[in-house]
């Protein structure tokens, strides 16, 4: 880890927004601009000597942040394997192989970590691996992480590990109040928040000019026609299709899918829509081969690296807002390291590190006001910092049954074109 990463971080890091909640848009947007209880933040990653918040030299305490203690009784591990999504980490800006503040958790443990972004889509994903979940062996990650959604549904399973909470002090200290006592994990012993985002759209500014409205994934317009893309996973198509058709994501019933779904349909007739994908959609973006489509807040500005053009909007009829969870599936081999690692980036420290160099809300305490103290813009950055009427637009997808589940993904499967 950069030791004085407050006032080196990169200021050409990619950054757009983030946000998040799962018990409610307004009050979780509302609290991750709202400051707690002042204390200092565990120094569980290297930091300067001086000067640096997080320190012990008489460094300000880290506004949000409680204390914790940083001593856990775990011996690491020679390695770890990682799975994540695209997107997910700071890299080093003279060396895109290289994560500073992974870097930083091999200096302080030893731990080589096989860090590899296999994460396209959650069902996608899971497929894979189910058989040795299913099983309870190891399904060769040690750590995985995947959204909330998914992330109940393998709890529910039971394919999940319980963390030890005497590994992951960090954590139970300084998880953001807003991301506890979730229905589905009510003790927060299965899971750990990585970062939340919207879903919108993206595009490209010089093809379609600006894009404020969810039409331009339906209509048929010579300048995008062929050219516009979907997202695979289920809610995030399906969401955004209802919100057009002025429907309420929070409470999905059957019809709700069999209109978004036929509205998707005869966009797909019509011949809208290029292709249907996971995070892979960045990549037609960037090479010009999709000038429109579906897209997750944080992918926009690292995509905008490779290609100027391109841009991210909340539509004007609303958005997807979500969550991705850090989560140890049964049977890891290194379960006990796997904690280790959740609780350094549960450090505000680290997770201000990781945040000015990634483009989601931040799940932990302090880290906001570290992240701003090292760059100011960020306090008035409308993707990081929410405005009421980007609050008022976002919505989460309500749970559905085992049944309806089944029920939604067979339609959508039409749309994919497996169905």
């Amino acid at each position: 880890m950069d030791r004085d990463f407050l006032t080196t971080a990169p200021i050409s890091r990619r950054r757009l927004l983030a946000g998040g909640a799962l018990t409610g848009v307004a009050v979780f947007l509302a609290a991750c601009g709202t400051k707690g209880t002042a204390a200092t933040p565990v120094p569980s990653a290297p930091v300067a000597a001086t000067g640096a918040p997080g320190t012990a030299t008489g460094a300000p305490a880290t506004a949000g942040a409680t204390s914790a203690p940083s001593a856990v009784a775990v011996s690491p591990s020679a390695e770890l394997n990682w799975a994540n999504w695209t997107y997910y980490m700071d890299v080093d800006p003279n060396d895109q192989t290289k994560h500073p503040s992974l870097d930083g958790f091999t200096a302080k443990y030893g731990t080589k970590v096989h860090y590899q972004e296999v994460i396209d889509g959650n069902d996608e994903f899971v497929a894979k691996i189910s058989d040795a979940l299913k099983a309870g062996k190891d399904s060769g990650w040690d750590l995985i992480t995947l959204t909330d959604w998914m992330a109940a549904k393998l709890i529910r399973r039971g394919w999940i590990e319980t963390l030890d909470t005497a590994n992951v002090p960090n954590l139970v200290a300084n998880l953001k109040d807003v991301y506890r006592n979730l229905s589905w994990d009510p003790d927060n012993s299965h899971h750990a928040p990585w970062r939340s985002g919207t879903t919108g759209i993206g595009f490209n500014v010089d093809v379609t000019g600006d894009v404020s409205s969810l039409g331009v994934l339906f209509a048929v317009d010579p300048k995008t026609k062929g050219k516009v893309e979907y997202l695979t996973e289920m809610r995030d198509a399906i969401g955004l299709s209802m919100l057009y058709l002025g429907l309420d994501p929070a409470k999905p019933t059957r019809a709700d899918c069999d209109a978004a779904v036929a509205l998707m349909q005869k966009a797909k007739a019509d011949g809208v829509i290029r292709d249907v994908k996971g995070q892979s959609y960045t990549t037609d973006l960037t090479s010009g081969d999709a000038v429109v489509a579906m897209a997750w807040s944080g992918d926009m500005p690292s995509a905008k690296v490779d290609n100027p053009s391109l841009r991210y909007n909340l539509a004007t009829e609303g958005g997807m807002l979500w969550t991705d969870n850090l989560m140890i599936p049964k049977g890891a081999a290194h379960k006990g390291t796997a904690e280790l690692l959740i609780n350094y980036y549960y450090d505000p420290v680290v997770n201000a590190q990781l945040t000015l160099g990634v483009d989601y809300i931040s799940p932990v305490k302090g880290t906001d006001e570290l992240v701003i103290k090292a760059n100011p813009d960020d306090a008035t950055n409308p993707m990081l910092i929410p405005p009421p009427d980007w609050i008022a637009r976002l919505h989460i997808f309500g749970e559905l049954s085992e049944a309806d589940e089944i029920y939604f993904n067979a339609q959508f499967a039409k749309v994919i074109g497996v169905g």
